[in-house]
């Protein structure tokens, strides 16, 4: 028992510090999509401020001078145009039509319907959300790379397409008030219920993710294997 206190302990703290690097990557990752979505954001603005000064300076030309009148209304409507052009919503992945995406689609509409409705979710859920964004980008490139009647690409359609979305529905409809306070016959809080949920999700991703990558580690250790046999220290002795 004492060999193997210390070998659990180890593994314990690789876990722990595997969690970390997850959480950190994904809170990176959503932070470089704000930025990317504000750099979307001002680029429009700024093409729709040009685009009012071209079309007031184009009117002026045409009806042979601007005016104090006009000069006025372009003081007062190029602004909004700019500030209108970089509040209009950015496009996305349509999460209404989750349930008819295709299993290659579902990483990038879940990520999309989770981070819309996050601050809706307990607190609590953060880690949750942030390990499930983990696996949703790994299995992004996996599952672009098996067909959609795979077994395990199937059995994510079904978690992600239908199952998240609805336990995720159903915690919103409940009156924010009773989420934390109302005590269900089994003891636990609707904030409870769906963290634990969220906390299946995660485990559920993961375990098909590790699914889909076997053939990759298979086929790793048979090349790993290969080179030692033909590279290795040993043959270069012999030849």
């Amino acid at each position: 028992m004492a060999s193997g206190a210390p070998f659990s302990e180890a593994d314990a703290r690789r876990r722990r510090l595997a969690r970390a690097q997850a959480m950190q990557m994904a809170r990176s990752r959503r932070w470089e999509k704000r930025k990317a979505n504000m750099g979307k954001r001002v680029t429009r603005g700024f093409f729709a401020f040009l685009a009012a000064i071209a079309a007031f300076v184009l009117y002026g030309v045409g009806v042979g001078g601007s005016g104090i009148g006009l000069f006025l209304l372009a003081l007062l409507l190029v602004p909004m145009a700019g500030i209108a052009g970089m509040a209009a919503p950015i496009g996305g992945p349509d999460v209404d039509d989750i349930d008819k995406a295709a299993p290659a689609e579902l990483p990038a509409i879940t990520e999309a319907l989770l981070d819309k409705q996050r601050k809706t979710l307990p607190r609590l859920a953060a880690p949750q959300l942030d390990g499930i964004a983990v696996q949703l980008a790994a299995l992004e490139i996996q599952l672009a790379r098996v067909p959609a009647d795979h077994p395990v690409a199937q059995d994510i359609a079904r978690l992600l397409g239908s199952h998240l979305p609805e336990l995720v529905d159903r915690y919103t409809r409940i009156p924010p008030i009773q989420r934390a306070n109302l005590v269900e016959h089994d003891g636990r809080t609707p904030e409870a219920t769906v963290v634990d949920g969220l906390k299946t999700v995660e485990a559920e991703l993961e375990r098909a993710s590790a699914a889909l990558a076997e053939a990759d580690r298979d086929g790793l250790r048979v090349q790993g294997k290969f080179l030692e046999a033909r590279y290795g220290e040993g043959q270069a002795t012999r030849q």
